[in-house]
């Protein structure tokens, strides 16, 4: 857990106080294009002074996770919620004519909005923990490593003229080294998502919006997908063309580990954290298995099965 977290001691007194720097007006003007997201500024307020403060950050942020997936059960999949939803199908002429307004079906639409539940807490682990790390790392304001770009938020923000002369040769090196060539401009421009299966068209023009937002700030547009089995082949391609390069999978993890000194595999496999993911899972599922809503349609699968029935 140390390890994964070594970075994060470091530059800990220039995030205290940023270090001044003589600047060009074209600098003065490309930091005053980054207007902080007031939401992020919140989060990054309290920069972790030590690792064992962020193992409790991210200790912190599973348990917000997990205990609203255990509360949307609770809520979602209890028997008023089950019987609204199975009545609002059998009120539905399209649902009831293909024989849809029935438990099952009942089921699995309570089960994806579940899935969209966690795929959103997940994402929100995966921006906030670098966006910390970011700041420790760097020594930067909230309002410098959170920047809004073009009224989008950007999850991650590196000012080259920001940074220590040693922290640049890193950031530089890591560019050089992930992509095969260095960043040109002034700093880096870096999105996040834990998987990358875009469904609609309006999130990949907020994407391709982001990146000429970027360029025209002179940041190096960087996409980081952590899963490997997620992304969309079509959709990155059109993205790459508008400006982005992609990291995904290992690559991902690879990088954010040489950027940062963040070892997101070492630090999702520490026996604390694993101890605490397994609880939490067992309870949940726990749950799950004992609602009104799973209960009554898996009976109606058993009904369905038995021939004497």
């Amino acid at each position: 857990m140390r390890r994964a977290f070594t970075a994060l001691t470091l530059g800990l007194s220039s995030a205290e106080k940023p270090t001044s720097h003589s600047t060009s007006s074209t600098r003065s003007r490309q930091r005053s294009a980054f207007s902080p997201a007031s939401s992020s500024a919140r989060l990054l307020r309290s920069v972790p002074a030590s690792p064992q403060q962020t193992e409790e950050r991210f200790l912190a942020l599973l348990n917000r996770a997990y205990d609203g997936w255990l509360l949307k059960i609770q809520n979602d999949f209890s028997q008023d919620s089950y019987e609204t939803e199975l009545a609002n199908l059998d009120s539905d002429g399209v649902y009831r004519s293909f024989g849809l307004a029935c438990p099952e079906y009942a089921l699995i639409r309570l089960m994806g909005r579940m899935s969209i539940s966690i795929g959103r807490r997940l994402g929100e682990l995966y921006d906030n923990l670098p966006r910390y790390v970011a700041a420790a790392r760097f020594g930067l304001e909230p309002g410098q490593v959170a920047a809004t770009i073009n009224r989008l938020q950007l999850d991650v923000c590196v000012p080259f003229d920001r940074l220590k002369e040693e922290d640049l040769e890193v950031v530089k090196d890591s560019v050089v080294t992930h992509f095969g060539s260095p960043a040109p401009g002034a700093g880096l421009g870096i999105e996040i998502r834990y998987n990358f299966n875009p469904n609609d068209s309006a999130r990949l023009r907020k994407d391709v919006a982001m990146a000429e937002g970027l360029k025209q700030e002179r940041l190096f547009p960087i996409y980081l997908v952590y899963s490997a089995i997620s992304p969309r082949a079509e959709a990155i391609a059109r993205l790459k063309r508008a400006g982005w390069h992609f990291l995904v999978g290992p690559d991902a993890v690879a990088f954010t580990k040489s950027l940062l000194g963040l070892d997101l595999t070492e630090l999702l496999e520490d026996v604390k954290v694993q101890s605490l993911i397994r609880q939490k899972i067992d309870k949940i599922m726990g749950s799950l298995g004992q609602s009104h809503a799973f209960r009554a349609a898996t009976a109606r699968m058993s009904e369905r099965s038995d021939p004497s029935s």
